[in-house]
């Protein structure tokens, strides 16, 4: 019995993302973590202001704590694209040689009930927001990252596969 349309066209491509999926969840936690870590540097709660104040600061110490924050939703933003994009391939609503866009994926997952709408809005938000810290890094606002906080993504996409099996 076929477990997706993949497995049906192409078994041995499927195993290949679920292997890919299965990497991908298990690195995801260890990332997760210390983004918290990262985060914890500017208080218990994350404090924004002083988020704010390190970003705009000269002291190479501070922008470093910034930076990690930033690298850690970064990468953390990747894998749920690419667990998207994967996920998408797996329904065979995605062509592996697609171009990518998170966005997309994550909205193609809303319209087939993958995941809810305020948890879709929430991600689209934080791939623009990731956009502009990467690719506009020099005009970016320090401040805009402050409207992040690792978001319910994990505890819904993660957290039950927490110790995931190919199978």
């Amino acid at each position: 019995m076929n477990r997706s349309p993949l497995d049906a066209s192409d078994p041995e491509r499927a195993k290949a993302v679920r292997r890919k999926v299965l990497e991908r969840l298990k690195d995801v936690s260890r990332h997760y973590r210390a983004l918290g870590v990262a985060m914890k540097e500017f208080g218990e709660q994350f404090d924004r202001t002083e988020f704010v104040r390190a970003a705009a600061s000269d002291d190479p110490v501070a922008l470093n704590r910034v930076k990690a924050v930033e690298r850690g939703l970064d990468q953390l933003f990747n894998y749920v694209a690419e667990l998207s994009a994967l996920g998408l391939q797996l329904a065979g609503i995605r062509l592996p040689q697609d171009e990518p866009n998170a966005r997309g994926d994550l909205r193609r997952m809303r319209d087939l009930e993958i995941v809810g709408e305020p948890l879709c809005e929430q991600l689209v938000r934080v791939a623009g927001i990731r956009n502009r810290m990467v690719h506009d890094y020099a005009v970016q606002q320090p401040h805009s990252l402050v409207h992040i906080r690792p978001c319910d993504a994990y505890a819904t996409l993660v957290a039950p596969h927490a110790e995931p099996t190919i199978s």
